[in-house]
């Protein structure tokens, strides 16, 4: 009755039954009929499941030893005819209760970190390599470009300074030069409060005699311009003192004129060394500057409100010859710049300078962004990448 069966069986069951007596063939028999299925179940994954199937499909150390607990058991209660019917009823029975790896019990030796399955799962199809340590080479190259990215170029720290320097002293020269012109001068003769002249001029007369006065500082006529101008009554409008003075004043404005200048061309090569070789460097620069700026106008106001009497003189005393810059109430040049005329230039100055300032202050402030922006600018120029 044995041999019928044992016929219609396939090749893998002919060993069991001719030797009968033994265990030896049912061991040999085993892998013989577990290798397609674990082939298959490997295969059929790579296909079409995802990876985290095919890691799942991996038999755990729990596992193994749930089947081969099911495998004895097995082996115990069935007959010898019947070893490959029980052999199939134990591995679904090791299925059913070999719990899912997402519920295996966490021991110390299964990973339970993702840094951990990743690299458990890097190693179980082939393309783990541990991380390779730097060689002396790869420190130099890294140092190297720390150090790139940290220097400055050698005029970088020269230029930055130049530029902090140069800005106050163009801004306040800039600044003169629009409180000194007809505008300036109409805008303080109608303000509310201004005193009027007590000597005879009305308010169009003194607008017109003081604009003379104003275009003679930044035109290019000689004193005649000055001395040339008379009074409805025909004498001299200014005397010969207060020509002089105007022309001593005219000679500090132009130079003032030509300074100014000559720092806007350094401060535009200063600007431009600094955005061609050092990133950040401009608004490091002015930033500078306009703190400077802001810290000598605090000081100027400082003085000037402890007493303005004594910091009108000795502006005065420190531009002037001594003598040639005092006159009478009656003289054209008071009754025409009254010393409320100079409080309210004092004034317009300070304020297009503190103008100047925070527009530079909130253009140039050191944020996150910008300094981050600045690095990698300078990166990029360090190693020569993009423009």
């Amino acid at each position: 009755a044995a041999k019928p069966a044992a016929a219609a069986k396939p090749a893998t069951a002919k060993p069991a039954a001719a030797k009968p007596g033994t265990a030896k063939p049912a061991a040999a028999a085993k892998p013989a009929a577990a290798k397609p299925a674990a082939k298959a179940s490997a295969a059929k994954p790579t296909a079409k499941e995802p990876v985290e199937d095919v890691i799942r499909a991996i038999k755990l150390p729990h596992e193994i030893e749930a089947e081969k607990q099911a495998q004895s058991k097995g082996k115990e209660a069935g007959a010898k005819s019947a070893q490959p019917a029980a052999k199939a009823d134990t591995t679904s029975t090791a299925e059913q209760s070999v719990p899912p790896v997402s519920v295996a019990p966490k021991t110390g030796s299964l990973p339970t970190t993702k840094a951990a399955v990743a690299q458990a799962r890097n190693r179980v199809f082939g393309s783990y390599e541990p991380e390779p340590e730097r060689s002396e080479a790869a420190v130099k190259r890294r140092v190297a470009r720390e150090r790139a990215l940290n220097s400055k170029p050698a005029l970088g720290r020269t230029a930055q300074v130049i530029v902090a320097l140069v800005f106050p002293l163009l801004t306040l020269i800039a600044a003169i030069r629009l409180i000194a012109t007809p505008a300036f001068l109409a805008l303080s003769y109608g303000r509310p409060g201004f005193p009027s002249d007590s000597f005879g001029f009305t308010d169009p007369e003194r607008l017109t005699y003081g604009s003379y006065g104003v275009d003679y500082l930044n035109n290019f006529a000689g004193p005649e311009y000055l001395s040339g101008l008379k009074l409805p009554t025909g004498s001299s409008m200014f005397t010969d003192g207060e020509v002089q003075h105007m022309v001593d004043v005219k000679n500090l404005i132009g130079f003032a004129y030509i300074l100014g200048v000559v720092l806007a061309i350094i401060l535009v090569i200063g600007v431009w060394y600094l955005a061609k070789r050092y990133a950040g460097g401009v608004r490091r620069a002015l930033f500078a500057g306009a703190i400077l700026t802001l810290a000598g106008i605090a000081a100027l106001v400082v003085l000037a409100i402890m007493g303005w009497d004594a910091f009108f003189t000795q502006f005065h005393a420190l531009f002037f010859s001594e003598g040639t810059w005092t006159f009478s109430v009656s003289d054209t040049l008071i009754r025409l710049y009254p010393e409320q005329f100079w409080l309210d230039s004092a004034i317009g100055i300070a304020v297009l300078v503190l103008a100047a300032i925070i527009a530079v202050l909130i253009s140039c402030w050191p944020t996150g962004r910008r300094r981050e922006a600045a690095r990698l600018r300078q990166e990029a120029r360090a190693f020569g990448i993009g423009n």
